[in-house]
């Protein structure tokens, strides 16, 4: 009796397997007829009776349909799988696997060669789509599929996939392997400056600030003309409180690039730091010139000559005698009015601006018994904040 029941056991197996081999011989004839769908329900039915045999082809099979499926133009197809690539790929390890005789090497080289491509764009998409974490898993994934023994005949070291991967791994906030990638991009010497700037960058992320400014003097000394590692030491300095050093290398920026507004802006904002306002405002005017439409540097420009007049506004109402004081306000009125034209510029910028709009609104304020208008300006002005809270 018991030896009956294995018999049936056998011929239920036997029986399977030759249904798991028709399922998938009907997958591949599917997938070559471009019926991806078809081929994906046949696959996916064929594969389920693995227990009665490991059946490498299989495995080879359902990874071209769903590569396939990764590769088709057609939304109806691309819908069929969520993560088509990442299936293919762990089929085509399956296959090699299973594989007792050598035949699935030759096929799953070539697949595997058109997944490096493939897995590229997929990591382009995702980083454009500002998915980091998931366009470093797909960077890492071509940069495994390169190292593995089937292509060591023909080894490629992919430097721009490399810095790619760091670039998502930073976007990432992945510091770890952010380091790693752009150590080895340093490695193979790709990246020029910016894999100098970028290390330096997560290095201090991750808390390592003197490993970081070491980097970011190795990459000046190698590339001094490079503007990328110039606003890198220039934005260190700035925010490590060393304006004169940072003064130094903005200077080097401005001479390689003079029509770049962004190092004036920078220097007005060192300017204001050591208190040096008219040397600010011309900076902010010369980027104004280069770039009509910067805001920020409207915008400071503006709030210079405002911290002017209230300084002067504040010294004004220290006059103890009547008839000076309200010469001196009168003076004080007229100065503030010639603020104004600044912030009704960033206005014409942004529209919304909440900072310039309560600026505003406060010099109507103080300006509403000098003329009408001031004072419907000011209820038009606290009218639309309001509605903004």
């Amino acid at each position: 009796m018991r030896k009956l029941s294995f018999i049936l056991v056998m011929l239920m197996c036997v029986s399977t397997v030759f249904a798991q081999k028709s399922k998938v011989t009907g997958a591949q004839n599917y997938l070559n007829s471009g019926k991806l769908d078809k081929a994906k329900e046949a696959i996916d039915e064929g594969i389920q009776h693995e227990k009665c045999v490991a059946y490498a082809k299989a495995y080879l099979v359902k990874g071209k349909v769903y590569q396939g499926i990764f590769e088709s133009p057609l939304p109806a197809y691309k819908e069929l799988s969520k993560t088509p690539l990442d299936i293919a790929y762990d089929a085509y390890l399956k296959a090699l696997e299973l594989d007792q005789k050598g035949k699935m090497k030759k096929p799953v080289k070539a697949q595997m060669t058109n997944m490096i491509p493939n897995y590229t764009n997929e990591a382009v998409n995702l980083y454009n789509q500002s998915d980091y974490a998931g366009a470093l898993a797909a960077f890492e994934k071509v940069l495994t599929i390169e190292s593995m023994d089937m292509f060591k005949d023909n080894p490629v070291i992919d430097t721009a996939v490399i810095f790619n991967a760091g670039m998502a791994a930073q976007k990432s906030e992945n510091f770890e392997k952010a380091i790693k990638y752009y150590r080895l991009s340093i490695e193979h010497n790709y990246g020029g400056a910016k894999s100098y700037a970028n290390l330096s960058n997560v290095l201090k992320k991750a808390g390592n600030e003197e490993e970081s400014v070491k980097y970011l003097h190795k990459g000046f000394e190698l590339f001094p003309n490079d503007s990328w590692m110039l606003v890198e030491l220039i934005n260190y300095y700035m925010l490590g409180g060393e304006p004169q050093k940072a003064a130094d290398y903005l200077d080097k920026a401005i001479a390689l690039d003079p029509e770049n507004g962004s190092f004036y802006r920078a220097k007005g904002t060192l300017y204001e730091k050591t208190e040096e306002f008219d040397k600010a405002e011309e900076m902010y005017a010369k980027a104004l010139e280069l770039d009509p439409n910067d805001f920020t540097s409207q915008y400071n420009i503006g709030l210079l000559n405002l911290n002017a007049v209230s300084a002067k506004h504040k010294e004004v109402n220290e006059i103890m005698d009547a008839k000076k004081y309200n010469e001196a306000i009168k003076g004080i009125y007229v100065e503030y009015e010639n603020v104004l034209p600044y912030f009704t510029k960033v206005l014409e910028m942004k529209p919304d601006e909440k900072n310039s709009m309560m600026l505003l609104k406060e010099l109507y304020f103080k300006l509403r018994n000098e003329k009408e208008e001031y004072l419907e300006k000011y209820n038009e002005m606290k009218s639309k904040l309001d509605g903004m809270e």
